[in-house]
C-alpha cells in the first residue's frame, strides 16, 4: 500500500475557497501499462483546504475498464458520489474512479458527468510528457525562491546548530515560509542521514536528516533537502531546511519564527 503523502498543514482559519478551473495541459493517467484517461479538456476542482482533483470528460476515459463499485463516500463540497473499480483483466484497483452524482453547489455543475481518479489507486500521472507525483498541481499555487541576507538561527537541544546570513527563503502558497541554509552554515555533526524520502509535485524528491541529541538518542527527520530538485527549483539544490516543530526554535533577524 502506498503511504499517504506527508503534507504541511494549511491555515485552518483561512476562508474556504472552492472553484473549478480549466487546465490547458494534456493530462494522462496510466495503470497496468495502459493509458486509461487522456485529455486536453480536464477540469480541476481546487480549494485552499484540500488538494486539487483532475476531472476528465467521460469520453476521454477507457470506460471498458471500469466496473461499478458499491463504495460510497460523500465529498465535503460535492455531495453524493459514485465509484468504479478499475480492472484490466491482469490487475485490479478498488474504487479507483469516481464521479459526483449531482453536485450540490451550482458552481460545481461543470463537473457533472466527469470522472476523477483516486491518486494512489493508479500507477502514473502525466502533465504533457512529464510525470507528476503525490497529487495534482494546483494552478493557484505559487513558489517564490528568493536569496536573502536575513539572519537565520536554528536552536536544537539547547545549542545553535545553524547560523546563516545567506539563507534562501521559499514562499509557497498556503504554507509557512521555509528557510533553506547552506550546509557550511550548519553544524552537520549534529545531523545524521535518515532513510526517509518524500516527493513534492512542485519540488521533487526530498531526503531527510535526523538530529543527534546530547544523550546520544536521535530525533527523527528534523531537516530535509532536495539534492536534485525539478528543473523549476534550482535555487534550493543541496540546501537544508528545518522543521520549526522539530527543533527548539528558529529565529529570523532575531525574532522567533512561529
Amino acid at each position: 500500500m502506498t503511504a499517504a503523502p506527508r503534507l504541511q498543514p494549511r491555515e485552518a482559519t483561512a476562508p474556504h475557497l472552492v472553484n473549478v478551473l480549466h487546465s490547458p495541459k494534456r493530462v494522462r493517467v496510466k495503470f497496468d501499462g495502459r493509458t486509461i484517461a487522456d485529455s486536453r479538456n480536464v477540469l480541476v476542482l481546487r480549494s485552499n483546504h484540500f488538494l486539487p482533483i483532475y476531472f476528465f470528460p467521460a469520453s476521454s476515459v477507457d470506460r471498458s475498464l471500469l466496473k461499478p463499485s458499491e463504495h460510497r463516500q460523500p465529498h465535503p463540497v460535492g455531495g453524493e458520489t459514485t465509484y468504479w473499480d478499475l480492472d484490466t483483466g491482469s490487475r485490479a484497483s478498488a474504487n479507483a474512479a469516481w464521479s459526483f452524482v449531482a453536485p450540490t453547489d451550482e458552481n460545481l455543475s461543470p463537473l457533472a458527468g466527469r470522472i476523477a481518479f483516486t491518486w494512489n489507486a493508479v500507477d502514473q500521472w502525466f502533465e504533457e510528457d512529464e510525470e507528476v507525483f503525490v497529487h495534482a498541481r494546483d494552478p493557484y499555487a505559487r513558489i517564490d525562491v528568493l536569496q536573502s541576507s536575513s539572519h537565520v538561527q536554528v536552536w536544537f537541544d539547547g545549542d545553535v546548530i545553524a547560523d546563516s546570513h545567506r539563507p534562501v527563503l521559499l514562499f509557497e502558497t498556503h504554507l509557512p515560509t521555509r528557510f533553506y541554509l547552506h550546509p557550511e552554515d550548519i553544524r552537520l555533526e549534529r545531523l545524521t542521514p535518515s532513510t526517509t524520502t518524500t516527493r513534492c509535485p512542485y519540488k521533487g524528491i526530498a531526503s531527510y536528516w535526523s538530529g543527534l541529541l546530547s544523550d546520544s538518542s536521535v530525533r527523527p527527520d528534523i531537516a530535509w533537502s532536495y539534492r536534485d530538485p525539478i528543473a523549476e527549483m534550482p535555487k534550493i539544490k543541496g540546501l537544508i531546511a528545518f522543521y520549526p516543530q522539530a527543533v527548539d526554535r528558529i529565529h529570523l533577524d532575531g525574532e522567533p519564527v512561529e
